[in-house]
């Protein structure tokens, strides 16, 4: 049986970091190494954690000076001795039976990287679905026909994850259409991907990076066989001192670093179709960066982005950009008035739309 290493960055995280490792304890895969990385944490983390460290010697914590999320998963990344790696946040969950799973259906296909879809609840939500995921139930609301009365809560999650579980396996050409098309959304955070060690190689998160480091580190991984399960067996908090829910996530230059690499490698290497798929993402961040920005006041950075978003627009693939999305790009920038008014007609018609 292969060992997994579990990977948790921690900062600030005494909230949440006891439920987020008990979730890894409680897995029925039990060739565990749980690596939980203190990044400077001066709430009482690190305390929960040694407390939970005595009770399992899987769970191992290892510290080091405030330096990033990206610097706390590399750190684990070196200290990893698992076949394979798995990310998990330190304010996220897992279902008991995901890396068995995971491990499972990666070995049957020879994968280098398996990963699930994603559920976003808030904290009592997660409890709840938790507390369903331990006693063999789906989450609320995507309940299956029992086969017996007398079905013990094993058996149940065992024929929920074997026969109900939507599976899908794609080659390494494969793996990068999903990457550019199909699942780009959930190739946006490391969180519930499994990888091989032996794929990972040398590959590391950039640290230079203020967003988008986890699809740049799965960017470069791409070249890989991988295999997908649509079911929400990964659990995201959703709570305002999260990356997501922070205001300053779509502000400022850094924010699109991440879309324009991809961008300009994939059109280096004569890739039009996957350029084009993030010329469109990129110009679209660039824009609404600068509606948050102009929204917060921030004038002078705003001044900033209008120099970029000229640079954008003498780019070979903005011209391809649809006629309605290049105008509502450079009214923002050029007219903002004209800008906001369209954008709520924009927006009226897509709600009208759905």
């Amino acid at each position: 049986m292969k060992k997994v290493s579990v990977i948790i960055p921690m900062y600030q995280a005494e909230r949440y970091i006891r439920q987020c490792i008990l979730s890894a304890v409680s897995q029925t895969y039990p060739e565990l190494e749980i690596l939980v990385i203190d990044d400077g944490s001066v709430d009482k983390g690190p305390a929960i954690c040694r407390e939970l460290a005595e009770t399992d010697g899987r769970i191992q914590v290892l510290s080091q000076e405030n330096r990033g999320v990206s610097a706390a998963r590399n750190h684990g990344l070196d200290a990893a001795k698992g076949e394979y790696v798995f990310f998990l946040d330190s304010d996220d969950a897992i279902h008991p039976r995901l890396l068995e799973e995971l491990v499972g259906r990666a070995e049957k296909w020879g994968a280098g990287l398996a990963f699930c879809g994603y559920a976003k609840m808030d904290s009592g939500q997660m409890e709840e679905t938790l507390g369903r995921a331990s006693d063999g139930m789906p989450p609320k609301g995507q309940e299956q026909a029992q086969d017996g009365e007398n079905e013990s809560a094993g058996e149940a999650a065992t024929r929920m994850y074997s026969a109900g579980a939507q599976w899908h396996a794609a080659d390494e050409e494969g793996t990068k259409e999903w990457f550019h098309r199909e699942y780009t959304d959930i190739f946006s955070g490391i969180g519930g991907k499994l990888i091989l060690q032996d794929a990972l190689g040398e590959i590391r998160f950039d640290r230079s990076l203020a967003n988008g480091e986890d699809t740049w580190f799965l960017y470069q991984l791409i070249q890989v066989r991988s295999v997908y399960c649509e079911d929400q067996w990964y659990y995201y908090r959703t709570h305002p001192e999260s990356v997501t829910h922070s205001a300053g996530t779509a502000r400022g230059r850094r924010y699109f670093e991440c879309t324009k690499r991809i961008r300009d490698s994939e059109f280096q290497k004569g890739q039009r179709d996957h350029a084009m798929r993030w010329e469109i993402i990129l110009a679209d961040q660039i824009r609404r960066s600068y509606e948050s920005l102009r929204r917060g006041g921030e004038r002078g950075e705003a001044k900033r982005l209008r120099k970029i978003a000229a640079v954008e627009r003498k780019h070979p693939l903005f011209g391809e950009i649809c006629l309605s999305d290049r105008i509502l790009f450079c009214c923002c920038f050029y007219c903002y008035p004209a800008y906001v008014i369209l954008n709520n007609f924009v927006q009226i018609l897509v709600k009208h739309r759905l």
